[in-house]
């Protein structure tokens, strides 16, 4: 008996379940506005043209302080980030990132229906009228285990680092990913019909697509037209895909060839409103995509060697899942042992979950080919993973989520050893409540009990990835507050006033656009800010500067500090290695920021 199984004779898990997922989804808020969240830095690229831009009161052309970085992505991106900024009136990152998360959670909701769907069919046929007692319970029951199941399944998707990285910030993936794979929840949720339509779903489906391109690029037209001509293939048709001489192929091809020109249609309208059509050709499709199929060292040179390798992409379903790695692992050899338990039985798998491994086989072989290959490409695939995991969930290991608790252990260890250097960089005792003391503490026990308990490993597996994450926020809590910020007198006194502050990443210097709004802020190039010794030229540029230093080192020789605060450090020297997290944790991870200036002679 599973342990989903036994705790269905206590109480209705499946509420417990929903409830759950609920409140995974309303813990992608906490700390949304915070200047410390997991992402990636071209965030702040992102944030620094739609500032810019709408400083402009146009929506075209994009405007950068970049020559070499303007017309980066397709311009939907920013004018959400303008209309969500109120145009520069607005401009926070909570507001700039509440779309990216409305998004996610669309896109955790079709996780959930579609595998409730699936489940639910998969299960005993509907209660009728003239079925006994027994058998309407039995049909409840069903219903139930598909409710609990798509719950899970919002919950693992919500939970592969991933989703919480690129799912939350002002990024493309999430609106990307939400209209990609809904063309997928479409045919997945009614292939028979779908494949059928002459015109409304091909309609609807390059719609659908033309906005995905709009808001990454139009290459997502090949990963996600492969996928189509393979569904039509094997869902539509009901053949094999070296099948190709059949009857109907040409129509089927043609209402692929149809959804694509339609999205690459949509795409193009950017260059038939931009006014400068020539340089979004130059920027974008030649320097943003072209270049990425080419590469001195060759194609092979580079397909077995180094991070934009093969096997970077081979992986990538699995890495991108990040705490739960060894459970996408089991839920692929559980697929595979029940692909030979099959063999000549003739039964199949359902179309839905035909159409999910689809989906993840059509986006690891198109992203093979270009030269620069990143786990990143394979995020609108990462939904179908979530439901496949969910599928096969009672079918995979235990060993596999028993792995995936001891990640989630030291993930756990982790999150208190962060807490801890911050302990030591303040010396503050109270600077976590107790109560986040107590999270970790019950964190690390649930994970040893899930070890230990057979009952317990699945459950305490879907929650514990998250619950990482959720510490990895409330860790860094305190900096995104007051501790991470200047007294108000002296963001009164900063502002309209030039500033140099340090970056040491494109675009990097406009998170203090967000720290000391009303700043002109001028950026300083600064590979480690603790490093950077040479203050007395940022003096020639501007009155103010900000200076980065290790805790107990002086900012400078000479100088008057007006102000302090605290930062989280990023992008540390390699020559500090990973031990430095556990011998110097309030160095490692942490820096205080001086606002100074020229000392009076």
């Amino acid at each position: 008996m599973t342990s989903l199984e036994s705790l269905k004779n206590h109480f209705p898990v499946h509420r417990l379940w929903i409830g759950l997922a609920l409140l995974v989804a309303l813990g992608y808020l906490f700390g949304l506005g915070g200047d410390h969240i997991p992402r990636n830095g071209d965030e702040l690229v992102y944030a620094h043209i739609a500032k810019l831009t709408a400083e402009t009161g146009k929506w075209l052309p994009l405007v950068s302080s970049y020559d070499f970085m303007r017309n980066t992505k397709p311009p939907v991106l920013f004018w959400q980030a303008m209309v969500a900024g109120g145009w520069g009136e607005h401009w926070t990152l909570l507001n700039l990132r509440l779309p990216s998360v409305v998004y996610t959670w669309g896109i955790a909701l079709m996780v959930g229906l579609l595998t409730w769907k699936t489940v639910r069919n998969t299960a005993a046929p509907l209660v009728t009228g003239t079925e006994d007692p027994a058998d309407r319970m039995h049909s409840a029951g069903n219903h139930h285990h598909a409710l609990t199941m798509g719950a899970i399944a919002t919950i693992v998707y919500l939970s592969f680092f991933t989703t919480y990285r690129y799912g939350r910030p002002y990024l493309t993936s999430a609106p990307e990913t939400f209209w990609l794979f809904g063309v997928l929840f479409a045919i997945a949720w009614a292939p028979t019909r779908l494949m059928a339509s002459r015109w409304k779903f091909p309609l609807l489906a390059g719609l659908a697509i033309g906005m995905g391109c709009l808001y990454k690029s139009f290459v997502m037209v090949v990963p996600v037209g492969f996928a189509l001509a393979l569904c039509y293939q094997t869902l539509g048709a009901r053949k094999a895909p070296w099948q190709i001489f059949r009857p109907g192929v040409v129509a089927d091809g043609a209402k692929v060839a149809g959804i694509c020109m339609l999205a690459l249609a949509i795409f193009g309208l950017w260059f038939a409103i931009d006014p400068q059509p020539g340089e979004v050709w130059r920027e974008f499709v030649v320097g943003e995509n072209a270049g990425k199929l080419n590469s001195s060292r060759g194609y092979f040179a580079i397909a077995f060697s180094g991070s934009s390798g093969l096997l970077t992409i081979l992986t990538g379903y699995f890495s991108n899942a990040l705490f739960l790695l060894p459970v996408a692992v089991g839920c692929c050899v559980a697929a595979w042992r029940a692909w030979r338990q099959r063999q000549g039985t003739g039964t199949a798998i359902s179309d839905a979950e035909k159409a999910m491994w689809i989906w993840m086989l059509a986006f690891a072989l198109v992203f093979m080919v270009p030269t620069q290959r990143s786990t990143r490409y394979l995020i609108p695939a990462m939904p179908a993973l979530a439901v496949l995991i969910a599928l096969y969930w009672e079918r995979i290991s235990r060993i596999w989520f028993s792995l995936t608790l001891l990640l989630c252990l030291g993930g756990a260890l982790a999150m208190g050893l962060i807490a801890f250097g911050g302990l030591r960089a303040t010396q503050d005792s109270w600077l976590y409540s107790p109560l986040y003391w107590f999270f970790i503490g019950a964190l690390a026990v649930a994970c040893i009990a899930g070890i230990a308990r057979r009952e317990l490993t699945r459950p305490v597996a879907a929650l514990s990835s998250f619950a990482v994450l959720f510490a990895l926020a409330w860790v860094t809590s305190p900096f995104n507050g007051d501790m991470g910020h200047f007294r108000p007198e002296t963001d009164a006194l900063l502002k309209g006033q030039p500033i140099s502050v340090p970056s040491n990443f494109n675009g990097h210097f406009e998170r203090y656009e967000f720290i000391i709004p009303g700043a002109k802020i001028v950026p300083y190039f600064a590979a480690q800010p603790v490093d950077y010794q040479d203050v007395d030229a940022l003096f020639k540029n501007t009155r103010y500067a900000l200076v980065q230093r290790r805790v107990g080192e002086k900012p400078c020789d000479g100088c008057r500090i007006i102000d302090t605060r605290w930062d989280l450090r990023s992008r540390q020297d390699e020559r500090e290695g990973t031990l430095g997290a556990f011998k110097s944790p309030e160095t490692f991870w942490y820096a205080r920021e001086y606002l100074v200036e020229r000392a009076a002679p």
